[in-house]
């Protein structure tokens, strides 16, 4: 039996929608035998099909994983834009950064877009300051106005080659942006509830579609979420190696060191020099007490 290799753009009710390589869309369900060694498929997946008589296939093989992103599910990710809003929702930060940290653990080249730009009104001297703080520690930073249509060009390029996933809270403007990226897609917009200051939710199912003008580059729109969890088995002891930044202080004394209570601290001679961002130090802390409330809560 014949079979061609696609990737999974798409799954509801039980059937996938599995793009070859030369862009046809063919409508799939799994062998029954998959579900003895893969408990689920997900969008990213690369399969193996094979071809039924009326055009429709059946998913024979599933490949080995590269990566995997929960909430939303997806695989196979080279890159996370994770898409925040100036205002209306206002911007989280320490969402941000879990995020960053979850990316990195990952191995996904994280990218940081604020969108609404356009509402920065007298705030300019904030925006510069995050980031600065975010480039210093050496993730791309992105301003935009999807609905003024600018700074696309630039996100676009970065966009280019890769399956990327957009990421963010409801109301931020993800399905905004996709219509920029995507215009013919015309993705539905959902209005920002005025009560809650956050967004109804408008994307339903996880996709991924082709952006024009590219041959490689993929994008992938998810539903919009709130709070994303470090995972269980993370610990205190590597959170600090995904705060890029941290690598460029002096070392410090101790080889286990969590640049917390610890004397002799490379990064907090850092921060107090003006060479780390304070705030970021701070949701560090935040992160790291987290972690280990939850390490003596489980032991």
């Amino acid at each position: 039996m014949e079979k061609q290799q696609g990737m999974v753009v798409s799954g509801y009710g039980g059937f996938y929608q599995i793009r070859l390589p030369d862009g046809q869309i063919v409508n799939c369900k799994p062998r029954g035998r998959l579900k003895k060694t893969f408990s689920k498929i997900y969008v990213g997946d690369r399969v193996a099909i094979s071809f039924l008589p009326d055009g429709s296939g059946m998913i024979e093989d599933i490949h080995q994983r590269r990566n995997f992103l929960p909430r939303p599910n997806i695989v196979n990710v080279d890159q996370i834009l994770i898409v925040l809003a100036w205002r209306m929702p206002a911007y989280d930060l320490l969402l941000l950064d879990r995020m960053l940290v979850i990316a990195q653990k990952a191995a996904i080249q994280p990218l940081i877009c604020f969108n609404k730009i356009d509402l920065l009104d007298d705030n300019i001297s904030q925006y510069q300051k995050i980031k600065d703080a975010y480039t210093r520690a050496g993730f791309s930073v992105f301003a935009v106005s999807a609905t003024q249509n600018t700074g696309m060009d630039e996100l676009r390029a970065a966009l280019s080659h890769g399956t990327t996933v957009m990421a963010g809270q409801s109301g931020v403007g993800k399905s905004s942006l996709l219509n920029r990226l995507l215009p013919e897609e015309n993705a539905e917009v959902g209005d920002v509830s005025e009560r809650l200051r956050r967004g109804r939710h408008t994307t339903r199912y996880t996709r991924i579609l082709q952006l024009p003008d590219s041959n490689d580059g993929f994008i992938a729109d998810t539903p919009g979420f709130f709070i994303i969890e470090l995972p269980a088995d993370f610990t205190a002891e590597e959170l600090a190696q995904y705060y890029p930044e941290f690598a460029t202080a002096a070392p410090c004394r101790f080889e286990s060191c969590l640049h917390h209570r610890e004397p002799d601290c490379g990064v907090k001679e850092a921060v107090a020099a003006g060479e780390i961002d304070q705030d970021r130090y701070q949701r560090y802390l935040r992160l790291l007490s987290e972690i280990q409330e939850r390490e003596v809560q489980y032991r």
